[in-house]
């Protein structure tokens, strides 16, 4: 579940123009209406991934991506094995592109614990396999999450 004070602190993001979002694909577009028009229990993995994909470069902008970030991040925890095409290093510039460090407040503190959880549910989703977990594969974002996680503990 996605924590109360999560969903509150993005409770206002929406995708730029909303339905009528910048979108390179016209599927796109009409992916973002059907999102709308539902809870975000409801979305599909493969519409949370794409939006996630693709949000900033060919669909939407910073908007956009903050309203995926929290479903997308719960989602791929839930569902590790479905293989998420936004990568640790991918999800660090994204935050970076989405200008994070200027976020509001309530934003910001909310969704790093979640992240930090993401970052632990990666090293342990697929214990069993016979390829161990490499922490090099999640070194970028971990740093970038370890700078965020210190300021804010600073703060508080």
């Amino acid at each position: 579940m996605i924590p109360p004070a999560v969903l509150a602190a993005f409770a206002d993001a929406l995708p730029e123009g909303g339905a009528n979002v910048r979108a390179a694909r016209s599927e796109d577009r009409e992916r973002i209406r059907r999102m709308l028009e539902s809870d975000s229990e409801g979305w599909s993995s493969e519409d949370i991934d794409i939006v996630m994909a693709r949000a900033q470069t060919t669909l939407g902008g910073p908007e956009t991506f903050k309203w995926v970030l929290p479903v997308w991040v719960f989602r791929s925890m839930a569902e590790p094995a479905y293989g998420w095409m936004t990568v640790s290093e991918v999800l660090a510039d994204k935050l970076d592109r989405a200008g994070f460090d200027l976020w509001p407040e309530a934003q910001r503190v909310t969704i790093l614990p979640m992240l930090a959880d993401w970052l632990r549910a990666r090293e342990t989703a697929f214990a069993e396999d016979e390829h161990a977990y490499d922490p090099a594969d999640d070194a970028v974002f971990r740093s970038w999450l370890d700078a965020r996680c210190s300021v804010a503990s600073a703060v508080t």
